[in-house]
């Protein structure tokens, strides 16, 4: 028997796991990441222009969350995938070769897109091929393992996004384009895993959803988590650059900071299941928004490269959450519904970023961005520290997605 069976006649899941490591590791290299708020005041925009064109980025990925996650339902995961890498690499080269806001709007609107094509269709694409293989207590490992190529993708684009910038602010954004492509072939060589029940309609979709987050206590609670603490951290991630040029750090030296910062959030998502077997569930879910918060705060206090390494401390969360999260849903949801769930937390991290940038953006035009540093990290610990002691509970206590 052909693949993606094996002789047995049992899904082969290997190619798939390999292929989702591969995406993940192409469809981030953000070459881009060190100098994109540069690369716009190079352009004459204003920084709070610059704010205007992520929040359309995050416009798109706000309003096309439940759309995408239902399309990866009712047509499949793979096709979305490869879609979403196609509308990303689409955008990079808009702003590449772009000259007005007219192509930037266009360019982060196809960005924004492709982020809500991805969101939910992987994890839901990784699942159901082990869940085919009988291999399903293995996703929580290999999602967390899929994160860390994620952000190795991250940062070795942005080790070398700092020198290229130096020689031509376009190349950035031209390499990212082209790994997306290569993302594009990859999922590609992959195989459409096959699900337990069969496509459904779009209205039932939305139905099941709907009653799936109504009866799961957890999963609202994960939710609910998953939301605050990467929308809020979504916002400091854009004071990043001007926090580096205040202590001092020239722009080329930005990707390695970068690559730093990215290998400690990729390092955290490989072991997050370990660490939470060695902490206990309770702990693990307080240190999340208490290390990220923290860290926050001390940015915001002082300005100085021991803020570069404590910056660590909300990496390590990004990183963390992500693994358990999509174990959670993954988990609670069942196939046929489980890319438009996962959507439903993309979509609350967006809001959560979205209603934030405003209010943070008033107070780092009023008071300077250490100010805003410092009340997201404040932020941070007081909300999510609320979300992530609700979670625990849920997970210590309740049995799964029938509990009320």
């Amino acid at each position: 028997m052909s693949y993606p069976y094996d002789r047995e006649g049992r899904f082969y899941a290997g190619r798939n796991i390999n292929g989702y490591y591969a995406f993940h590791l192409f469809g981030n290299m953000a070459f881009w990441l060190p100098m994109y708020a540069v690369f716009f005041l190079a352009r004459h925009l204003d920084f709070s222009i610059i704010l205007y064109l992520y929040a359309v980025n995050t416009i798109f990925q706000t309003v096309l969350e439940l759309p995408s996650g239902l399309l990866a339902d009712r047509w499949g995961r793979r096709p979305l995938l490869m879609m979403g890498m196609l509308m990303q690499a689409a955008g990079y080269l808009m702003i590449a070769f772009g000259n007005g806001m007219v192509w930037y709007l266009a360019g982060m609107a196809l960005h924004g897109s492709a982020l809500a094509f991805v969101s939910g269709a992987d994890a839901a694409f990784i699942y159901d091929s082990l869940q085919a293989a009988d291999r399903s207590g293995e996703f929580k490992e290999v999602e967390g393992r899929a994160y860390m190529y994620n952000l190795i993708g991250w940062g070795a684009g942005g080790l070398t996004g700092g020198w290229l910038a130096a020689e031509n602010m376009s190349w950035p954004f031209l390499l990212s384009a082209l790994a997306s492509c290569l993302a594009i072939l990859v999922m590609a060589t992959c195989a459409e895993p096959p699900r337990q029940s069969r496509p459904q309609p779009i209205r039932e979709i939305v139905n099941q959803s709907v009653d799936i987050v109504r009866r799961s206590r957890r999963l609202r609670a994960a939710v609910v988590l998953w939301s605050i603490i990467i929308g809020l951290l979504l916002v400091s991630h854009k004071f990043s650059q001007p926090y580096l040029q205040q202590v001092g750090i020239p722009l080329k030296y930005f990707g390695v900071v970068y690559f730093v910062w990215l290998i400690g959030a990729a390092a955290s998502s490989n072991f997050s299941a370990w660490a939470e077997r060695w902490c206990g569930t309770r702990l693990y879910f307080y240190l999340l928004p208490l290390v990220a918060g923290l860290a926050l705060i001390y940015m915001g206090i002082r300005q100085d490269l021991a803020g570069v390494v404590v910056a660590l401390g909300h990496q390590f969360a990004w990183g963390s959450l992500r693994p358990q999260m999509m174990a959670i849903v993954n988990t609670e949801a069942p196939s046929s519904a489980r890319a438009t769930i996962l959507s439903v937390a993309g979509l609350g991290s967006s809001v959560v970023y979205f209603l934030a940038t405003p209010l943070i953006g008033y107070v780092a035009d009023r008071d300077g961005f250490p100010r805003a540093l410092l009340y997201l990290g404040l932020a941070v610990v007081i909300l999510g520290l609320a979300a992530s002691v609700r979670l625990a509970r849920r997970m210590t206590s309740d049995a799964g997605c029938g509990s009320a």
